[in-house]
């Protein structure tokens, strides 16, 4: 019987494993029925990096599980662009005998996310207003008006009545994300979402005002 195992893993992205007396010969771990068994290491460390197929908001990554006479959850790792882990990160744990002795962040990912998030909560705080997307207000910052309707290099969005961007941590803290096609309402006024754009950070949506 193993004495460990990791569970709940997400599919599409990558996870890999090594230990702390080889700590740079990573391997992709090897899932049987979605599960990767593992030992106890004496004086030592398992270790697993997990990489996310985009920027993640409090998302779960994996779970340690130990086994005494059943498995019980020891740990939980999730991935969160806030805490500076939005895109990987990599833990080690130290078990012995059914139980987890010691674990330890050894590095996270990617700061730059991080960072971007701050700079749109930041000026959504001191120059942004609020929408309302089928009853749930969020706060945004207006981009400006354009001309144009054409996507231009750079992925700027040009040509619509108005332009929104809203940091995406409160679109997943109530578990819904923005639908081209749906109707949002800004000071009182009713558009339609006729183009999403998604950056780590927030999304950026050009809206078609609505008769």
């Amino acid at each position: 019987m193993p004495d460990a195992r990791i569970i709940n893993t997400r599919a599409g992205w990558l996870y890999e494993t090594t230990t702390s007396a080889a700590p740079t010969n990573w391997a992709a771990v090897v899932f049987t029925d979605g599960v990767m068994n593992f030992s106890d290491i004496a004086s030592g460390y398992r270790l697993f990096r997990v990489t996310a197929d985009g920027a993640q908001f409090g998302a779960d990554a994996y779970t340690i599980q130990v086994y005494t006479s059943a498995w019980t959850d020891a740990a939980t790792v999730s991935l969160n662009v806030p805490d500076g882990s939005g895109t990987y990160r990599i833990d080690a744990f130290q078990t012995n005998n059914g139980n987890l002795l010691d674990s330890d962040t050894i590095d996270q990912g990617h700061h730059r996310s991080r960072l971007l998030y701050e700079q749109q909560v930041e000026i959504e705080r001191l120059a942004g207003g609020l929408l309302d997307y089928h009853g749930n207000v969020l706060r945004c910052v207006e981009s400006g008006n354009t001309e144009t309707k054409e996507l231009e290099e750079g992925g700027m969005l040009e040509g619509y009545d108005l332009t929104l961007t809203t940091n995406r941590k409160q679109w997943a803290d109530l578990g819904i994300k923005p639908i081209v096609g749906a109707t949002l309402t800004k000071g009182g006024k009713r558009y339609k979402i006729q183009q999403l754009l998604t950056n780590d950070a927030s999304f950026e949506l050009g809206l078609i005002k609505k008769q």
